[in-house]
Order: structure tokens, then C-alpha cells, then sequence
């Protein structure tokens, strides 16, 4: 396969076993252990912030926007 180009050597340091899994009547679906890789990202913590802050500096501004973008992937174009 790495000589078809199908796969190719990887150069990451976080690498996961990656293996398919054949279920009767459907498509075989990849599946990957996460569990080394997980042990070794560290987990990042963020404040929520105040409340009573943010409106104050809402109440200010001279523009409020809006932007919604739950379905923003669907507009980048795949090869």
C-alpha cells in the first residue's frame, strides 16, 4: 500500500493505532485507540466570564453583530 500511495509514512509525534471494523450488513468504519494520546494532552481550563461585565460593555458599544456559523463548514469547498 505505501508503494501504491494508498498510505504513507507518518512524521507526527501523536500517532494512534487505527484499525477497521466490519460490522455484517454495513460499510467497514475506521476506528483509532485515543487512549496514549489522551494521556498526554493536557486539559486547558477557561473562566466563564461575568456576566454583569459583558452587558456593561454591550450597553457601550455602538454596533452589536450576530453571526451564526453551526453550518459554516458546509460552505468550504473539498477537493
Amino acid at each position: 500500500m505505501l508503494k501504491l500511495g494508498i498510505i504513507e509514512v507518518g512524521e507526527s509525534d501523536y500517532m494512534s493505532p487505527i484499525i477497521l471494523v466490519e460490522v455484517a450488513g454495513k460499510e467497514p468504519r475506521p476506528c483509532i485507540d485515543y487512549r496514549k494520546l489522551n494521556g498526554i494532552i493536557s486539559t486547558e481550563y477557561f473562566t466563564l466570564p461575568n456576566i454583569e461585565e459583558r452587558v456593561e460593555k454591550v450597553s457601550a458599544a455602538k454596533f452589536i453583530t450576530v453571526i451564526d456559523l453551526s453550518k459554516g463548514y458546509w460552505q468550504i469547498p473539498l477537493s
